[in-house]
């Protein structure tokens, strides 16, 4: 019987695409429309969360739909700011000339995600929020996309950059991999400091 291939399932922002400028952008016009107090310094602390529990993290309990859709109209209007980080369309297409499957599991609404991830290799699954699953640091969103690709979770990573990528990981029971050269500083065996280093562990 053959091996199942290895899922390599990545996180978004912080490790596929470097998106904090346009997060700012987009959360300035959120304290502006809405008139908010919570400085984009506080928002940034609870990035990898789900929107609305990052809302409530930082004491905003009214209006989450309405400043989510602010958010994500911004979001989309300023993608010029979003960059691709080096080296990841060439990683990303090696691993699947190697037989692997790549995914992506990410704590961003689908259509966003959709719109970002439109001049990178095809992703074999893309793992956004919905119903029925929680968000990180719950496992849903990792054991729904092994589930959708086939793969156990022994022979699948997750290559993440802050601290609830790494919880959701342990709790899906799978490795680990931190992008060093994200956004979060997460105490575990194995990180890299750039995304070619993932071929090699």
């Amino acid at each position: 019987m053959n091996e199942l291939p290895k899922l390599y399932m990545f996180d978004l922002d912080g490790v596929l695409i470097d998106s904090k400028k346009n997060m700012e952008a987009s959360w300035n016009r959120c304290k502006i429309t809405h008139s908010l107090e919570p400085s984009f310094t506080n928002y940034f602390e609870h990035v990898g969360k789900p929107f609305e529990d990052i809302l409530s993290a930082i004491g905003i309990e009214d209006n989450h739909q309405e400043i989510y859709d602010t958010y994500g109209g911004a979001s989309l209007d300023n993608q010029d700011l979003i960059t691709i980080y080096p080296g990841v369309i060439e990683t990303l297409s090696k691993l699947k000339e190697n037989g692997n499957k790549i995914a992506i599991v990410t704590s961003k609404h689908a259509n966003r995600t959709k719109s970002m991830i439109k001049d990178l290799p095809k992703f074999d699954f893309v793992c956004s929020p919905q119903q029925g699953l929680r968000g990180k640091p719950a496992p849903d969103q990792l054991l729904y996309c092994m589930s959708m690709c086939n793969t156990d979770p022994f022979d699948s990573v997750y290559i993440g950059d802050m601290n609830v990528d790494h919880w959701a990981a342990q709790r899906a029971n799978i490795k680990f991999i931190h992008a060093n050269y994200g956004y979060g500083k997460v105490k575990c065996e194995v990180s890299v400091d750039q995304i070619e280093q993932v071929i090699s562990l």
